[in-house]
């Protein structure tokens, strides 16, 4: 009896492991998306990635360059980027190209995307319609998002506008400071006399500022102030060198800030 119980238990053991592993798979978290894939085709110039499932496809946006598309089959298409194209009745924008090789459109649609492979939640549905000389149009649809650089979250402190070092006794509250909240897309601070804040969307490598709301304190040097805020209404080209956030404000201007421990 004893042999023919101990036979029994040993018969359960893989049915009672699987179904420990099973519920254990159950449980986890869903996946999140991986860091690096995103910092590395931020690195080589991409604002915007966006990919697809059954059939694979995958297409990235330079707003500076091109747009590349390629699918699981091998096929590819880079094109110029063109301006987008706001849609009247819809936070949606779409880029149309072509050349020899065939033409293209991508729309961004803001409207939350789950992958129907990882589980991760991006910010666009992103529908693609793709033709290749001598073949039927085809629509690929899937989701995207604005990739950014991570570094950018934070507290910085502006230090010089080109190569003018700024001395913080000039100011009633020292040096003008922006802090970025890259989750909420919030970025907040003062001008060394005035709070602001409002929102803003990193766009690859540009900052797309809203007019920021500003308190109405009376300064010395206000002439500074209004100078100062009137660069964060619109997109602004950065980037982050040696902890350093450099924003690019006009071809001739570029403020450098520091970052705060």
């Amino acid at each position: 009896m004893i042999i023919t119980i101990g036979i029994v238990l040993l018969g359960c053991q893989p049915a009672r492991e699987k179904k420990e592993a099973e519920t254990a798979h159950e449980s986890e978290a869903p996946p999140e998306r991986n860091p690096a894939v995103f910092k590395e085709r931020f690195d080589r110039g991409v604002d915007f990635a966006a990919t697809g499932n059954e059939p694979f496809w995958s297409v990235d946006i330079d707003f500076d360059g091109s747009i590349h598309f390629k699918n699981m089959e091998g096929a590819e298409l880079v094109v110029p980027t063109p301006p987008g194209e706001k849609a009247a009745d819809a936070d949606a924008t779409r880029y149309s190209a072509s050349n020899e090789n065939g033409s293209i459109t991508v729309q961004l649609i803001r409207e939350e995307c789950t992958d129907t492979m990882s589980g991760f939640v991006s910010e666009f549905v992103t529908r693609v319609e793709v033709t290749f000389p001598d073949a039927e149009p085809i629509t690929y649809e899937g989701c995207g998002q604005y990739l950014s650089d991570e570094r950018l979250e934070g507290d910085w402190q502006l230090e010089r506008i080109n190569e003018t070092q700024l001395d913080s006794a000039d100011f009633m509250k020292g040096l003008p400071q922006l802090s970025f909240d890259l989750s909420e897309k919030r970025v907040s601070g003062h001008t060394g006399c005035n709070n602001v804040a409002g929102s803003i969307e990193v766009q690859g490598q540009r900052i797309a500022f809203a007019p920021m709301i500003a308190t109405k304190m009376a300064c010395p040097g206000m002439e500074f102030e209004q100078d100062y805020l009137r660069w964060f209404a619109g997109s602004v080209a950065y980037a982050i060198q040696e902890n350093r956030l450099h924003l690019m404000v006009s071809p001739d201007s570029t403020f450098i800030y520091r970052k705060r421990n």
